[in-house]
């Protein structure tokens, strides 16, 4: 039996937030409500210009706080490197299994501080999980499985594939992400043509 597919313009928002089992039939929140992530900056520290992953851990953490999350943890791959343009993924934690990722960009080098911007972010393991759960939700049928062939950016047009198994019968499912909005991604989530 192929799983039913999910309604024409349907939008599913990304934002990283305590409550994905609160999943809406028509909208899928992963939701990270907090002012904006830039700007940050930190002094250097041994070793060359960077900014260490522990202090992009705390700074995630403090500005989730304030807008109200409170996150298990924060993991940051790597320091990020006092270069424009270098990156670095954090991992945001918030219950159970709901997590998010947040790619740091370093924008501006201002002496010892580094100024850098957050895009929200998700991971293949978070896509495959999410993709799952709004097709259940959206078709109304158990999907066993999703398999994504990579994870997802938060840039408008971006785009994933994955495959969806229901019912014993795999089809084919495309990801594109509509719009950013600070670290809110919208995306459709629609069969492949």
């Amino acid at each position: 039996m192929r799983p039913p597919a999910p309604r024409p313009g349907w939008e599913v928002t990304m934002r990283a937030m305590t409550a994905l089992a609160r999943l809406g039939a028509g909208l899928t929140a992963v939701s990270v409500a907090c002012a904006a992530l830039s700007g940050c900056s930190s002094d250097v520290g041994t070793g060359g210009l960077a900014v260490s992953k522990t202090d992009l851990e705390k700074d995630i953490t403090q500005r989730l706080q304030k807008a109200g999350e409170k996150p298990q943890t924060v993991s940051c791959a790597e320091n990020l490197r006092g270069e424009v343009g270098k990156t670095t993924r954090c991992e945001v934690l918030l219950s159970g299994s709901d997590s998010f990722d947040l790619v740091v960009t370093a924008t501006k080098i201002d002496g010892e501080n580094i100024s850098y911007s957050m895009v929200p972010a998700a991971s293949k393991d978070q896509l495959d999980k999410l993709v799952a759960k709004t097709v259940s939700q959206s078709s109304g049928v158990a999907v066993e499985s999703a398999d994504c062939d990579g994870g997802l950016d938060g840039k408008q047009g971006a785009e994933a594939h994955c495959d969806v198994t229901a019912a014993g019968e795999t089809t084919r499912h495309t990801v594109t992400v509509t719009k950013v909005e600070g670290l809110m991604m919208y995306f459709h989530v629609q069969p492949a043509a």
